[in-house]
């Protein structure tokens, strides 16, 4: 099993899959090619946290965008509009990423590009976004708002997202550690 951690997240992969922190920070990240090639010369331009690569035959790329709001004072439902933007840049700037990784063989990155040329490869955009458990009872009419539907926000970036990744040739998920699905082929644990 492979595992990469992001945020006091665990991302565990099957035997068989590639699996690199992309836009990481340490030696064992994979990051090199990232930031030696692309953050440090092109300005704007953003990673998602991990890249996966099922194994075959199951050929499907997972770009993951983690986010842990767990412990922040800020909320997802707050962030949605922003996070929108995230995660739509991030994913294309990814695959951009990635597309010159495989065409200039990049031995760090080749893990997850070594079928990035294949017509049936299947490129899926996953947000696993953590959010904190319900805290104490409502005094504002906006935070009541927000306890009665608390995933307003949350549900219309899911179907903005889906719309817009889908109409790019992706397929998206928003997940967290208690909605991963077996299809998924890889699992989360919080740390």
């Amino acid at each position: 099993m492979t595992s990469k951690r992001e945020k006091g997240i665990w991302l565990d992969f099957p035997e068989g899959w590639g699996a690199v922190k992309y836009d990481g920070d340490s030696q064992d990240d994979n990051a090199g090619f990232y930031r030696a090639k692309i953050e440090h010369q092109v300005q704007n331009v953003r990673g998602v946290d991990v890249v996966s690569l099922s194994a075959a035959p199951d050929n499907r790329l997972f770009l993951i965008e983690v986010k842990d709001y767990r412990l922040s004072a800020s909320t997802a439902d707050r962030q949605a509009k922003k996070l929108r933007q995230t995660v739509i840049q991030k994913a294309l700037n990814t695959i951009s990423g990635l597309y010159a990784a495989a065409r200039t063989g990049d031995p760090e990155l080749r893990p997850v590009t070594e079928r990035m040329f294949k017509p049936a490869l299947a490129i899926e955009v996953v947000l696993l976004l953590e959010q904190p458990p319900a805290g104490s009872p409502p005094t504002t009419t906006a935070q009541k708002f927000r306890q009665q539907n608390p995933q307003t926000g949350i549900n219309d970036l899911r179907l903005e997202l889906t719309s817009i990744l889908s109409g790019l040739g992706f397929d998206f998920h928003l997940r967290s550690s208690t909605t991963m699905q077996a299809r998924d082929g890889w699992t989360v644990r919080l740390a």
